[in-house]
């Protein structure tokens, strides 16, 4: 299994630590955000990171600890909430997080690639154990990869880990900072990019989010 090249130290530090009062001065030019958000160059500066609000599906909000998302009893798939800045070829994404109430197969992740909002790939940490990597390209989820029980997954309502790097055409997931899977995929094309909550009724909080433009 392939590893990580080193992640920037500076990144790294402020990853693990923004919510525990990681500061920067203006040259570091990154921005910390009240619900746990670093931005590093090439995203923009703006206090609406996410597409937050309610829909029939899920409810979002800024908490003062994280960013609240929990699925309505309609939300039975897997609901979005978009990043709203511009989303360079090249970058990677690490979020904290933990399942609050485990809804039916209730889980979290990241979706990214995405085009239109239509085309995407999807990580997800799920309540059971599980984690599964899938293309969003058909009519129907192409599992790359997906098991019963990953050992990298904390069970239950744990907190778990989630990093998805992207350079070029290859891509790499880590949960809690193991490797789970790498690959090269030539159908793969930048695009936007969301945090995830699967399952009706299940609510995370999503309490670090750390992206970085590679570029």
């Amino acid at each position: 299994m392939l590893r990580f090249p080193p992640f920037p130290l500076l990144a790294v530090a402020c990853a693990v630590t923004v919510l525990s009062g990681c500061s920067f001065d203006s040259a570091d030019r990154l921005s910390k955000r009240a619900i746990g958000i670093v931005l590093v160059d090439g995203f923009e500066d703006a206090g609406d990171a996410w597409t937050l609000g309610s829909t029939r599906f899920w409810e979002a909000r800024a908490t003062g600890k994280g960013l609240a998302v929990t699925n309505t009893p309609l939300g039975t798939g897997v609901s979005p909430i978009w990043f709203s800045g511009e989303i360079p070829s090249d970058f990677e994404i690490r979020v904290r997080a933990r399942i609050r109430k485990e809804g039916l197969d209730g889980g979290w992740g990241i979706e990214f690639g995405a085009r239109d909002r239509k085309f995407a790939y999807r990580a997800l940490v799920y309540a059971s154990g599980r984690f599964c990597l899938d293309r969003l390209f058909d009519l129907y989820p192409e599992f790359i990869h997906c098991i019963p029980r990953q050992p990298e997954v904390e069970a239950g309502t744990s907190t778990n880990v989630l990093t998805v790097r992207v350079v070029g055409q290859r891509v790499e997931v880590r949960v809690n900072d193991q490797d789970v899977v790498v690959f090269d995929d030539e159908r793969y094309e930048a695009g936007e990019l969301s945090l995830a909550v699967a399952g009706a009724g299940t609510s995370v909080s999503f309490e670090d989010i750390a992206i970085v433009s590679l570029e």
